[in-house]
């Protein structure tokens, strides 16, 4: 996997805060806590390849079994409590070696046994009976009358899951992820919530990590039980703690994933990089889904206004314009932030400049390099929309409050530019 965010450090933290839970060999439940697309499972991923490579007897990872439960994938399903089961016992029966011989055996049996109730009592008949050859532990049920009370089967299914839990935790520690819990519908992640506290709450050195937007699951709660609950006081029964997440940092490969669209663009070494550094900090604000969106749609409205290599200051024009009108549509504290950023980064360039005069009035003379084609491209076509503010001509140019020497050579880049933001704002 490719650490495009820079996340070594986040992934250190992380083991570190597990690696003390194991010492301490309690039961924890904690969060790693980030907006939506902002990589959260993508360390979790990080995560797991981490603590299971090299795992032997010998090795600091060995010491953990780990779990993992993806809530989005198994959303389909009305009780959770299924797939999370499977899950477990999926994730044991890889760890036989070190469960007693013929727990296996009671788990398999006693979770068909709840999971047959429990379809039996939704679809009126059992289909766990009718199924040819799913386990051998159901084969052997298949010409019982399955007369099980759900509550009963339930019971005695989740009592021989923490049991084996129990007994592992003696010699590992236990850590049960879980993943994409705020992208659930709302009853569906509630239940999720109160089924991990109530099944694994009470089993010494057993870790659940959750990944989630606090900020939209404390909405979910809200959806499930009103506005009046107080959601802080409902999470700290389940939730210990929280690790923190921000948007991450753009590695020095990040380019690599974008490579086939940012190659059609050239300049000089310095333009390049000088293009390179800025467009993440652009970017600062947007998580990685979204800047994965943006450069997509960048891509496309491209190829269809030319096939032509370009200069990399349109690159970043490009980027420009359709971060700006997705912050705009967000909210006004978005597109005032990207604002700021970006009136930053063009002020830093102005301030400098000489300027010339021209009937008495300042311009500045804007130089040759991807920041002055960004501000021609933007204040002239910005300008050229209003005739008031562009009272006339200026050297075959709209009259702005810069000059721009090489206009004419740049004539093709500019036109290109406008044709760009007229389809940026078409394609939504």
């Amino acid at each position: 996997m490719i650490d495009y965010l820079q996340r070594t450090q986040d992934l250190d933290n992380l083991i570190t805060v597990i690696h003390n839970l194991s010492q301490m060999k309690t039961g924890s439940t904690f969060a790693i806590n980030g907006q939506w697309g902002c990589g959260k499972t993508f360390l979790l991923n990080l995560l797991e390849e981490k603590l299971k490579a090299n795992c032997n007897d010998t090795s600091e990872e060995s010491r953990y079994f780990i779990v993992r439960y993806d809530c989005w994938k198994n959303n389909f399903y009305a009780e959770p409590i299924i797939p999370m089961l499977s899950s477990v016992i999926e994730a044991l029966d890889l760890e036989s070696a070190n469960v007693t011989d013929g727990i296996l055996d009671t788990i398999k049996e006693t979770a068909s046994e709840y999971i047959g109730a429990l379809l039996k009592n939704r679809l009126g008949f059992n289909p766990i009976n009718i199924v040819d050859n799913l386990d051998k532990h159901i084969q052997k049920r298949q010409e019982a009358t399955f007369a099980f009370d759900n509550i009963f089967a339930l019971k005695k299914a989740l009592n021989s899951v923490r049991d084996a839990l129990a007994e592992l935790a003696e010699n590992k520690t236990i850590l049960f992820i879980v993943d994409e819990l705020d992208r659930c519908l709302p009853e569906y992640s509630i239940r999720v919530l109160e089924n991990i506290h109530h099944i694994f709450s009470g089993i010494d050195n057993f870790i659940t990590l959750l990944a989630i937007d606090r900020n939209e699951l404390t909405q979910v709660i809200k959806t499930a039980y009103g506005t009046d609950i107080d959601t802080s006081a409902y999470l700290k029964k389940i939730i210990d703690f929280y690790v923190q997440l921000d948007f991450g940092k753009p590695a020095s490969d990040y380019w690599d994933k974008y490579s086939d669209f940012s190659s059609r663009f050239f300049g000089s070494d310095i333009s390049i990089n000088w293009c390179y550094n800025v467009i993440p900090t652009l970017m600062a604000n947007l998580d990685i889904r979204t800047q994965e969106k943006i450069w997509k749609k960048a891509e496309l409205i491209h190829n269809m206004i030319t096939d032509n290599v370009l200069d990399c200051s349109c690159l970043v024009y490009e980027l420009v314009v359709l971060i700006q009108d997705y912050c705009a549509s967000q909210s006004a504290q978005a597109k005032s932030n990207f604002r700021s950023i970006l009136d930053k980064l063009l002020d830093d360039y102005i301030k400098p400049l000489k300027k010339s005069y021209y009937d008495g009035e300042a311009y500045h003379k804007l130089g040759d390099h991807p920041i002055a084609r960004i501000i021609w491209y933007q204040k002239g076509w910005a300008l050229s929309q209003n005739p008031v503010l562009a009272p006339r001509d200026l050297d075959s140019t709209i009259r702005v409050p810069y000059i721009c020497s090489y206009a004419k050579s740049i004539k093709e880049a500019d036109e290109l530019m406008r044709k760009f933001t007229q389809l940026s704002r078409v394609i939504e």
